[in-house]
């Protein structure tokens, strides 16, 4: 069975005292409430309650609803999703890969993706969701660029290399309803970078 991240963030524990502490309980809950009923069930009476703090608590921090949307999204993303840097990109790509399709495969991941993409144009949610990719994309780059810069891979674009390796595991996991598992991940990105990396004469 695979884990929500959601409740992964939720059992990590952090430096930063009391008000960290709270702030995470707060960001757990919206995401938590988005997954299960939609944008519109984020009200501050009901992030509270779900985080085990005070309305006031909630809109003292995040007085605009769309700042603690955004917040709790961007959070979602950045927990969840990183890529390691341990020298070898091949591989560190490869666990962003089973990164990305545990995500995908959780309850909350897949209904904010899920609601991302079939929201209209104006609604909060599919800005939102481009927001996360963008953050993903964000942490992609930076590893790519560190990539390049040691002379691992030429120069790339960052945003069709995400886009090359991403694609295959959104369709297996979202459309296909498969699990992700390391062997196809390794296969995506080895195919990937067949045509990346010159081929030595």
């Amino acid at each position: 069975m695979t884990q929500d991240p959601g409740s992964e963030v939720r059992a990590r524990s952090r430096p930063g005292g009391r008000t960290a502490r709270v702030s995470e309980q707060v960001l757990d809950a919206t995401v938590e409430l988005i997954a299960r009923h939609g944008v519109a069930a984020v009200t501050y009476d009901a992030v509270a309650q779900l985080a085990g703090s005070s309305r006031a608590t909630v809109y003292r921090k995040w007085p605009h609803r769309d700042d603690l949307l955004r917040a709790a999204l961007t959070r979602f993303a950045e927990v969840s999703v990183s890529v390691p840097d341990t020298g070898d990109v091949r591989s560190d790509l490869v666990e962003l890969l089973c990164a990305i399709g545990g995500v995908l495969a959780s309850p909350s991941g897949r209904a904010i993706i899920n609601a991302s993409i079939t929201a209209d144009d104006d609604d909060p949610i599919r800005a939102l969701g481009l927001e996360v990719l963008r953050t993903r994309l964000a942490v992609l780059e930076a590893r790519i660029a560190g990539a390049v810069d040691s002379g691992e891979l030429p120069p790339t674009d960052a945003s069709f290399l995400n886009t090359m390796l991403v694609a295959p595991v959104h369709l297996h996991v979202m459309r296909d309803r498969r699990p992700l598992t390391r062997e196809f991940a390794e296969r995506v990105v080895r195919t990937v970078f067949d045509g990346v990396v010159p081929r030595e004469s």
